[in-house]
């Protein structure tokens, strides 16, 4: 049985879409897999592991517990530009990127901060598929490191971040 040109161009056409829209999860999955952190989330500290809703800006956004609940997330120790400021549109957009394509989402509550900000929103450490958020946000010099009080968990981390990040500019 003979196929015309037409039905032949399809059917090519079709198994390249296939095979590069394959070539491109391939390549998410490892890029992600493999872009660790070189630090490790504590054993010992609350967690909650989240679903990705929506983001508000660079430094907060909305999650969905395990139990259906709305949690609205203020990322503890950065701060990002706020709307209408330089830098607000690039850190927005990172901030969702990272989220959105993050295979899990884990929520670390600081031991040392309060649970809660003056909003309501919970003071947490964000951490995509391995890697802290807010170390990934410091490297990519689109926040401030700020409001660390206590010396918390991550706080020579972010620090060191920066520095190495200066270092090499």
């Amino acid at each position: 049985m003979k196929i015309n040109k037409r039905v032949r161009n399809k059917i090519k056409y079709t198994l390249y879409f296939v095979l590069f829209m394959l070539g491109l999860f391939v390549t998410r999955y490892l890029y992600l897999r493999f872009d660790k952190s070189p630090i490790e989330m504590t054993s010992y500290t609350e967690k909650y592991k989240v679903k990705y809703l929506y983001h508000i800006d660079g430094d907060t956004a909305v999650f969905k517990d395990e139990n259906n609940n709305e949690i609205t997330c203020r990322f503890i120790g950065v701060d990002a530009p706020e709307y209408g400021e330089d830098g607000f549109e690039k850190a927005s957009n990172y901030t969702d990127m990272v989220l959105s394509s993050a295979f899990e989402i884990v929520l670390e509550l600081e031991p040392k901060s309060e649970k809660y900000d003056k909003f309501d929103r919970l003071l947490a450490w964000v951490w995509t598929d391995g890697s802290l958020l807010q170390g990934k946000l410091v490297e990519n010099n689109l926040v401030d490191i700020k409001y660390l009080f206590n010396n918390y968990l991550y706080t020579e981390y972010l620090f060191k971040v920066k520095t190495q990040n200066n270092v090499t500019k």
